[in-house]
């Protein structure tokens, strides 16, 4: 079959533009440092790149909730911490003035430090998050992982409670009849609310661990995620200067081929 000077120049044309075309997109492999720029460039990649960063961004967000939850918890413990050693110290004052012996006086300096126990635990109930009560107020909940959430709780019954309490002992020091079993009934209500305030931090402790767990969990998916992705959009920089190189020496060889195929031109003719 014979082949005319069209045709030669038809495929010669046709190979350059494929070579350029290569060549430009190994450039762009090499500059960008991912696989594909376009949909088109690798639809199932893409895909599959899509999925992973919507799982990304999913384990992120369990992550920062994670995070917030950790500082409500942690702020709970410190304000029930405070609650514990106040409550210990009125314990600790209440068994001093339960003694017969024991002055008017003295009993009377004991209900005012009491007081001031009393104004010292209201002061820690204004403890705050996100400009949030962590201990009376309404407690929020976390979503930090499918199906798996983390809440607060709430300690405003508690800690009326042990107001009450305070106010019952303050007040059974400042009887004048000093009747000491008003002082015990008060004595055996603080150990009571001493002990809940123990489980209550157990608990609200177990909560923190949870999160540590559930926290470790997440990092290590959010590393094999970023390591999927990475395998799927990252190239091989190593494999991609190779193949640009090469690229590039069958473009030159293109246009060497083809420069030495069309040599006529019309001053040839002309001659």
């Amino acid at each position: 079959m014979r082949l005319t000077d069209l045709a030669i120049e038809r495929n010669f044309l046709y190979n350059v533009a494929f070579a350029e075309r290569r060549l430009q997109k190994l450039q762009d492999q090499a500059s960008s440092g991912k696989i594909f720029s376009r949909p088109q460039d690798d639809p199932v990649g893409v895909q599959r790149s899509i999925v992973l960063r919507h799982h990304l961004a999913e384990t992120m967000q369990f992550l920062r909730n994670l995070d917030r939850a950790r500082s409500w918890m942690e702020h709970v413990e410190v304000g029930l911490a405070q609650i514990t050693s106040a409550l210990q110290r009125a314990y600790e004052l209440a068994i001093y003035a339960a003694s017969d012996t024991m002055p008017p006086d003295a009993r009377q300096a004991i209900a005012e430090e009491i007081r001031q126990l009393r104004d010292e635990i209201d002061s820690i109930k204004s403890l705050k998050v996100e400009d949030k009560q962590v201990l009376i107020q309404d407690s929020p909940e976390w979503t930090v992982g499918d199906g798996v959430k983390v809440s607060a709780e709430n300690y405003k019954t508690l800690l009326d409670d042990i107001d009450a309490y305070l106010l019952d002992l303050a007040d059974a020091l400042e009887d004048p009849s000093g009747d000491t079993s008003k002082i015990q009934q008060a004595i055996d209500n603080i150990s009571g609310a001493i002990d809940a305030v123990v489980a209550k931090r157990a608990s609200n402790g177990a909560k923190i661990n949870r999160i540590e767990a559930v926290e470790s969990k997440l990092q290590s998916l959010d590393i094999e995620f970023q390591r999927l992705l990475s395998n799927v959009e990252d190239v091989d920089l190593t494999e991609i200067l190779v193949k640009l190189k090469s690229a590039e020496a069958s473009y030159q060889a293109a246009l060497g081929a083809g420069a030495r195929l069309i040599q006529p031109t019309l001053l040839d003719y002309l001659r």
